[in-house]
């Protein structure tokens, strides 16, 4: 058994005098403020001005508007890095499009001021050495902070811990990259793989820790019991899958934006066992931003008519996009309802929740609704612009043959994503290239509008 193999392979690396010390657990951890002991980082700012020559370079060969450009610039620790031009230069000739360079610069601008050929092209042999083709590995480096790391004293020493216990040169190096910015293994990942077995996590929950989160090893022991002891005052079981999201989503989060989350949750009418119940069932509500907290809230309570218990009780409904899942569906619902297809006591929750696969087989069934190639598109490209900026939701993407006869699907989305049908019909019409009254009547004998 792979379990069985791990707790053989990480307790090898433990020297016989490594101690490891047992924290104490949180004292009577408060109910709704559960993190309250745990360290958190500030941020700091900067106010330096940018540099011309930077951000020009970045706007001209990467396609960064001004702004972007310029707030990337004020992260710079150097703000005149000589090698900028020659690393953006070097990982085009490396293959790396310019959409993937501005991804790993924007999450990593430092790597401007790394040696192209003395730095970055030895790290790059050694992952596809290791079996990352080209094209894994530029969507492997959107997190790019592992190439400011040593590759003698900090890579391939990483890359061996993690190839000898999860036995694949390319889990392991997907390990390594995962954590972002490793620390030494010994001093970090070994004393908390050692604390997490020994304090009930199970070996499946270890070994996914292991492969796809090892960021959170790297955590300091102090941090990761303290975490621990919230979790167990939680009744959050260790066994359990979701014990892998909740300690992410406690180790991920400061004090304070635990708080005004669950302030959020408070002003939408949760009791505080409903906001701890939540998180149990779901620990990734937690997770969600405020934003999107209030958009969902808001949609189910205020124009859903939901009472806020309900989702509540099913908060994995925070987990679906609100403009790619929820949106639409909810429109096709009130469609089918509206019409008659289906009984009015049918729920929205099944409706949100069941996978793409059930949702198309559910939905071919009333051809009324639309062709089947717009529930393709409903289900892969829909997407909306403005989603938590703006209650003007005007969809991206309409079809070029979009038949007008079948609208109803289209300006029920519309209607119930807050779109007035007048910017709705100038969309159309720019689309389609249709006439004022063509669109109108079209609307009026084929849309429910409320």
């Amino acid at each position: 058994m792979f379990g069985a193999s791990l707790r053989r392979g990480f307790l090898l690396c433990l020297s016989s005098n490594s101690t490891i010390p047992n924290p104490s657990p949180f004292p009577n951890p408060p109910l709704l403020l559960p993190l309250t002991s745990l360290r958190f980082l500030s941020a700091r700012s900067s106010e330096e001005e940018g540099s011309p020559t930077v951000v020009s370079l970045l706007v001209d060969s990467l396609g960064f508007s001004p702004e972007t450009a310029l707030s990337v610039f004020m992260k710079l620790q150097n703000k005149n890095p000589r090698n900028a031009d020659s690393v953006i230069r070097f990982l085009k000739s490396r293959d790396f499009s310019a959409g993937q360079i501005s991804e790993m610069v924007q999450r990593f601008p430092g790597i401007l001021g790394l040696n192209a050929n003395r730095t970055l092209l030895p790290k790059l042999e050694f992952f596809q050495s290791k079996g990352l083709s080209q094209s894994d590995l530029a969507k492997s480096l959107s997190h790019p902070h592992i190439l400011c790391r040593s590759l003698e004293r900090s890579i391939i020493p990483n890359f061996n811990f993690f190839r000898n216990l999860l036995k694949s040169d390319r889990k392991a190096l997907q390990s390594i990259i995962r954590a972002s910015r490793p620390g030494d293994h010994k001093i970090t990942v070994v004393p908390n793989l050692k604390y997490l077995l020994d304090n009930g996590v199970s070996e499946s929950n270890v070994a996914f820790i292991l492969q796809y989160r090892p960021g959170m090893l790297y955590a300091s022991l102090a941090r990761l019991s303290e975490a621990m002891s919230v979790l167990k005052g939680l009744g959050v079981d260790p066994q359990k899958t979701a014990f892998l999201h909740a300690l992410s989503a406690v180790l991920g989060m400061s004090k304070s934006s635990w708080e005004s989350k669950v302030r959020v949750y408070r002003n939408w009418g949760w009791s505080e066992e409903e906001c701890l119940s939540a998180f149990r069932k779901f620990p990734q509500c937690m997770i969600a931003s405020e934003d999107k907290i209030n958009w969902v809230m808001s949609f189910f309570v205020d124009r859903m008519g939901w009472k806020p218990s309900l989702i509540a009780e099913r908060p994995v409904l925070l987990a679906h996009s609100f403009e790619k899942r929820i949106i639409p569906r909810a429109a096709v619902l009130q469609f089918l309802l509206s019409t008659g297809l289906i009984g009015k006591r049918y729920s929205l929750v099944p409706f949100l929740t069941m996978s793409e696969e059930v949702f198309m087989k559910r939905i071919a069934k009333y051809p009324e609704i639309a062709p089947a190639t717009y529930w393709k598109i409903l289900g892969e490209d829909f997407k909306m612009v403005g989603i938590f900026r703006t209650l003007k939701f005007i969809p991206r993407w309409i079809p070029d043959n979009l038949c007008l006869q079948n609208l109803c699907f289209w300006s029920m989305v519309a209607v119930n994503s807050y779109v007035s049908l007048s910017s709705f019909v100038a969309l159309l019409i720019g689309c389609c290239g249709s006439c004022v009254e063509t669109v109108e009547a079209d609307l009026d004998e084929y849309c429910v509008v409320e």
